[in-house]
């Protein structure tokens, strides 16, 4: 589906051309969820990856609560992304 003549795959581009200011940037993931868990971030981290394939896919899980942090799959650059979040886990 085309937006003002624009692909989905343009206006994310152009999303990922507009933030980037030459500093560091991660732009892997491509969809967001917000969710409310009474889970720790670790086991809802393990919750949330069931079914997913560490080859072709990538997930990430993120409490701002306590900054805890979790990641899976296929992450390019591990260095970048733990740039933004140290704490973060491998699962």
């Amino acid at each position: 589906m085309t937006v003002n003549g624009k692909t989905y795959q343009q206006r994310y581009d152009s999303i990922i051309e507009n933030a980037n200011e030459g500093s560091g940037l991660w732009t892997e993931p491509t969809s967001f969820l917000l969710i409310e868990s009474h889970l720790q971030t670790g086991a809802f981290s393990e919750k949330v990856v069931r079914g997913l394939s560490r080859a072709h896919d990538m997930a990430f899980i993120f409490d701002p609560s306590d900054m805890s942090a979790c990641y899976f799959g296929d992450v390019d650059d591990e260095r970048v992304l733990l740039s933004f979040f140290p704490k973060a886990k491998k699962l």
